[in-house]
């Protein structure tokens, strides 16, 4: 897309390295891997401090919402939820997905 494609476009955002997750592969994967055990719940944990961005506005979403609830019931923080979730997904599944092996 053309640089000015993001003033037109809803939701639309400039790619910004900061903002994308990524993780030094940890030399546990691969052998719990082999062993047949899952290395996604330790692999989170080293992810989510990566997303401290989405995290931030999740918890400024959060924090406003207490007072907001009370004015409209229907108001809810699932898009800041959801982008902090894809972020700490994204930086999980490649490492995951680039140690499976096919036999």
């Amino acid at each position: 897309m053309h640089s000015w494609a993001h003033s037109i476009t809803p939701g639309w955002m400039t790619k910004t390295k900061s903002l994308e997750p990524h993780i030094d592969e940890p030399g546990y994967v691969k052998e719990m891997l082999q062993k047949g055990e899952n290395p996604k719940e330790l692999l989170l944990e080293e992810c989510k401090p990566k997303c401290t961005h989405w995290k931030e506005k999740l918890e400024r979403c959060e924090k406003q919402l207490v007072t907001i609830i009370k004015i409209n019931p229907t108001k809810s923080c699932l898009y800041p939820f959801r982008d902090y979730t894809t972020c700490v997904e994204a930086c999980v599944q490649p490492v995951i997905h680039n140690n499976l092996v096919i036999e």
